[in-house]
């Protein structure tokens, strides 16, 4: 039996069902969608909802910032990856940074901060929920013993880091990986849970993603990133995949199509997002059964199939 949901239909069976659920996805995680912010050149693209040094809110130093970041071709999934490098300049390491707020740069390496501001959509990202953990997939390429370090913060109102007293009052949970110190060659997958401070909800996330262990970077340390995600007790991050003798997932004419082909599981949980991690489906697939998703638009959607056991993720075009 087959299940045809076209745009309108599971637009209205999500508002219905799912409408009071605040569930959010990382931003622009699988780094899919590149810009050209104001001022900089093709050479200079940011991923969108990511910030550099070339944009920091200190204009003076800005031209003078050197490039530790690139749109790369070498992905764990869809197009691109994130690229990073530490580079010296003026006898400084300039750590290859990006954050999903904004850099507040200086010649003074401790004078530096990231920051969320709140007053500008452009450098803050909402959230509304405590997720469980963080992952994502990355390869390094260490210079002595540095380590490339992926940090996300949850907030409450204006936060900078590192910050004083008053930020760490609206700290409210963080989820920190280090890489080992040591050339990883083939995409590897983190998952590390989130730690919290009090019961409060968060307004705010802030992501710090380095290519070198802060003040100890190393010039030439270098990692790729792919793939980042928060993730819930609604979509567990278990260790059996599902196998393609189990599930197939393609697209045809602009649709995907997911079918179950075999029966070692009675139902399985159904999430698609697109690449920004906004949610665009969910619902369940049973064995003998195909969902046609139509999400009208074209782009890049990642398609999430899990039960109590197994979990699969793939990115596609459709639309």
């Amino acid at each position: 039996m087959k299940y045809l949901f076209l745009l309108l239909i599971f637009t209205f069976v999500y508002g219905m069902m799912f409408g009071q659920e605040s569930v959010f996805s990382v931003e622009n995680g699988g780094f899919e969608e590149w810009e050209i912010p104001a001022g900089l050149d093709n050479s200079m693209m940011e991923p969108v909802g990511w910030s550099s040094l070339k944009t920091s809110d200190n204009s003076s130093l800005n031209n003078l910032a050197p490039v530790v970041w690139n749109k790369s071709t070498d992905a764990h999934s869809g197009n691109y990856s994130v690229y990073l490098k530490n580079k010296s300049i003026f006898g400084i390491v300039a750590t290859g940074t990006l954050t999903n707020g904004r850099i507040h740069s200086a010649m003074n390496p401790d004078d530096g901060y990231v920051f969320t501001d709140t007053t500008d959509a452009r450098w803050n990202s909402r959230i509304n929920s405590r997720p469980d953990s963080l992952t994502g997939w990355y390869k390094y390429n260490s210079t002595g013993n540095d380590k490339g370090v992926v940090e996300v913060d949850l907030h409450v109102g204006y936060y900078r880091k590192p910050g004083s007293a008053d930020d760490s009052t609206r700290l409210i949970g963080k989820a920190m990986f280090k890489t080992p110190p040591e050339a990883v060659t083939k995409w590897t997958r983190f998952a590390v849970p989130f730690e919290y401070f009090n019961d409060k909800t968060p307004e705010y996330y802030l992501f710090i993603l380095n290519s070198g262990d802060g003040k100890a970077a190393v010039a030439g340390s270098e990692i790729w990133l792919d793939d980042i995600s928060f993730v819930y007790n609604d979509l567990p991050a278990l260790k059996k995949p599902l196998g393609k003798e189990t599930l197939k997932v393609y697209t045809s004419f602009g649709n995907i199509y997911i079918r179950m082909v075999s029966d070692i599981s009675n139902e399985y949980q159904v999430i698609v997002t697109d690449v920004l991690g906004r949610r665009i489906f969910r619902g369940k697939v049973s064995f003998g059964e195909d969902l046609i998703l139509n999400p009208g638009q074209k782009g890049i959607y990642i398609v999430h199939v899990y039960n109590e056991k197994e979990t699969y993720s793939r990115k596609v075009t459709a639309g």
